[in-house]
């Protein structure tokens, strides 16, 4: 804290950077160390090919001519409206987490060199539920419940009917694909007790709240008495969710979930409290006031976009490189084709064929 404090007298934010901001400030330092020319508030309108060749990136604020080539790195197209009506399912949140700058620029590029748009993958994009709230200044805020809550003792998640539909420990991912597929089930409610309120937090509700007046005052956070004041509050079937709860809870007191096996794999019982016996991801749900939060199916960043090949150049509808044009992130499509192994899934391809496409722009030998 001391330290932190120091930060702050001299920084408008704590200057310690951990996880992706760490990863963004070492390539950022690099590049600054290596002489790059950074460009901003320089938007991207265009590629001029010349010969059939990319030659130029074409710039809110003039050319940039390219002698070896151009990697298309934008980000995919979770805002994109067009694009998501094209190749996301219906009923798929359109707020997404992720950079707003995503709009599909790269690919519409990519595309007018020639690039051929791969649309048939596994799924389209990586998903995950999604809450909104409203941040003390008035705006909108998006909060994806990857791994902070839908896993621990006594927090459900239901449709309409007041019934679950899936394990709540599963990946965000498959959680959310559960929601598309799932009837009445988006949006979903995510369920607790005041006591695993208090102890996990629920979404924006951080654990240990000593207020909750103004995420209630804004319909972030529902409150109920009983479990029928909630289910009447939230316009969802009372008899269902008390019938839900009352399974639940008898199979919190055995640790064995009859419905959907939550806690029965190890990736879940990471996601739960180890101190929970005999489950970590069950407690019965039974000490008055209740709470709930509505959820969304969202993307974390599209899967689909341009063909490439190993050394990340961009193919055309003959699955011949377009010359001098590359693509990397969430530009180039998911190299495992819409599906999500694990976290790490976009980040991870696109560390590995930016350095790639760096390498054979460069001329220099692409490792065995």
């Amino acid at each position: 804290m001391a330290a932190y404090g120091a930060q702050r007298l001299a920084a408008p934010r704590g200057t310690r950077l951990v996880l992706g901001n760490a990863l963004v400030a070492r390539l950022l330092l690099s590049a600054i160390h290596l002489g790059v020319d950074l460009r901003f508030g320089a938007g991207a309108t265009g590629l001029r090919l010349e010969g059939g060749r990319v030659a130029a990136v074409e710039t809110e604020t003039g050319s940039l001519a390219a002698t070896r080539g151009v990697v298309l790195a934008t980000g995919g197209f979770s805002h994109d409206p067009q694009l998501r009506a094209t190749l996301l399912p219906a009923g798929a949140c359109d707020l997404s987490p992720v950079g707003a700058g995503s709009t599909g620029d790269g690919v519409r590029f990519g595309q007018s060199a020639g690039a051929s748009l791969v649309r048939d993958n596994l799924h389209n994009a990586f998903w995950t539920p999604l809450s909104h709230y409203r941040r003390d200044d008035g705006s909108q805020g998006m909060f994806p419940h990857t791994v902070v809550d839908r896993g621990k003792p006594g927090i459900i998640a239901v449709n309409a009917d007041g019934e679950r539909f899936t394990s709540e420990a599963v990946s965000y991912h498959e959680f959310a694909l559960a929601m598309l597929r799932a009837p009445r089930a988006n949006p979903a409610f995510l369920l607790c007790d005041r006591r695993s309120l208090w102890q996990y937090g629920l979404g924006a509700v951080r654990p240990f709240a000593l207020s909750l007046a103004r995420h209630r005052a804004h319909g972030y956070l529902v409150e109920g008495r009983t479990l029928g004041e909630l289910a009447a509050k939230l316009a969802i079937d009372a008899a269902g969710l008390e019938r839900t709860v009352a399974r639940y809870n008898a199979d919190a007191r055995t640790g064995v979930d009859t419905a959907f096996g939550i806690g029965s794999d190890a990736y879940q019982r990471f996601l739960g409290d180890l101190a929970q016996r005999p489950n970590p991801c069950m407690r019965p749900i039974e000490t008055a006031p209740f709470y709930a939060i509505r959820l969304h199916p969202s993307d974390l960043g599209t899967a689909a976009g341009l063909l490439t090949d190993e050394n990340a150049r961009v193919l055309d509808g003959a699955g011949q490189p377009v010359p001098g044009l590359y693509a990397c992130g969430n530009d180039m499509n998911s190299i495992f084709l819409g599906a999500y192994p694990g976290p790490g899934i976009t980040l991870g391809p696109a560390l590995t064929f930016g350095t790639l496409a760096a390498r054979h722009l460069a001329g220099a030998a692409t490792p065995a």
